[in-house]
């Protein structure tokens, strides 16, 4: 039976390696890993006789990669290749979607931590050492019960996130882009997303999972922010450029919402000069909303299965739809 060449530039623990290995006797494993955001200089050397792709990385010329089927992703977004060839290939694309249990997660500990000042207390109380004169006054916290949720792109995220709000006595409306007229999805009010505008005027916590794509760059901007309550916490775990972010900095220094947890960002990483830094009503993190100690388990599953599959002919799972850009 012939071999099947098997790259990775994904940063995989040598276990991890050993069980892809392990799928068939004819799978025949390399590896170079590479962090999502090191260029991937040299990359190319790699690739002359390689079948399987595992990598965040796919921005050579095709020609380097002659014999490439079939790209599996380590992450979700798939952004960072547009304009490149491989979109333009027939090359089969893949993206992970093992995300939705951290980032959900990380939603709900941004929002709690905004609700209940958890960024003041450690600033002024544990950094400070300053016992309130009455943290009755000082440190009452909201109550999420009660409160309403927006999820703008109502995947497999949202609907994690959705769950857990829901959880929480949490109202959730949504927006999906496949959806053409409001439906009802276990408990959540799910519109199209030319809805938008009519849902942010009653949300509390409005959650942006949206991938970045032609249509959706920008698509949150000065009118969208400005709908929203002055008390809003908005939280962004998709893409930093679905945001105008010029219209962002206007809204939260000028009282436009209530707060801002932010997670992506523009530019990545994010300038140490960024004004956002400076903002006491942001709270801040480096694109790690998905990242946790059980990745390397999951994405190695889902690699294992997909190899299956794929030698079997079987459908992959996570398929991306290049036109879509997701």
């Amino acid at each position: 039976m012939d071999e099947l060449r098997v790259h990775s530039t994904l940063r995989l623990p040598d276990d991890s390696l050993a069980r892809i290995r392990g799928v068939a006797p004819r799978i025949r494993l390399t590896s170079r890993p590479l962090t999502p955001y090191e260029p991937p200089a040299g990359m190319e050397r790699d690739l002359a006789d390689v079948e399987v792709l595992l990598s965040y990385h796919a921005a050579f010329e095709m020609a380097a990669a002659p014999r490439l089927r079939w790209l599996q992703m380590g992450g979700d977004g798939v952004d960072h290749l547009r304009g490149r060839p491989v979109l333009q290939s027939d090359v089969l694309i893949t993206n992970a979607r093992i995300f939705d249990a951290p980032i959900a997660e990380y939603v709900i500990a941004s929002m709690i931590a905004y609700f209940r000042a958890f960024p003041r207390m450690l600033e002024r109380f544990q950094r400070g050492r300053v016992w309130p004169a009455n943290q009755w006054d000082e440190y009452a916290g909201q109550d999420a019960a009660g409160k309403t949720m927006i999820i703008v792109g109502y995947g497999s995220i949202g609907r994690k996130l959705a769950r857990i709000a829901r959880s929480l006595d949490m109202t959730v409306l949504a927006t999906r882009r496949s959806a053409a007229s409001p439906v009802r999805e276990d408990g959540v009010e799910v519109r199209p997303p030319h809805a938008l505008r009519e849902l942010l005027p009653g949300g509390d916590v409005v959650v942006v999972c949206l991938p970045l794509t032609d249509e959706t760059e920008g698509s949150i901007g000065e009118a969208e922010l400005r709908a929203m309550k002055r008390t809003a916490y908005l939280i962004n775990i998709g893409r930093g450029k679905v945001i105008d972010e010029a219209a962002l900095l206007r809204a939260l220094r000028e009282g436009w919402i209530g707060g801002a947890g932010l997670d992506v960002h523009a530019r990545t990483p994010l300038p140490p000069d960024s004004p956002f830094f400076d903002l006491p009503n942001v709270i801040l993190t480096p694109h790690m909303s998905g990242i946790s100690q059980g990745y390397y388990g999951r994405v190695t599953d889902l690699v294992c299965e997909n190899l299956r599959r794929y030698m079997t002919g079987a459908p992959l799972l996570n398929v991306v739809d290049k036109q879509k850009g997701y």
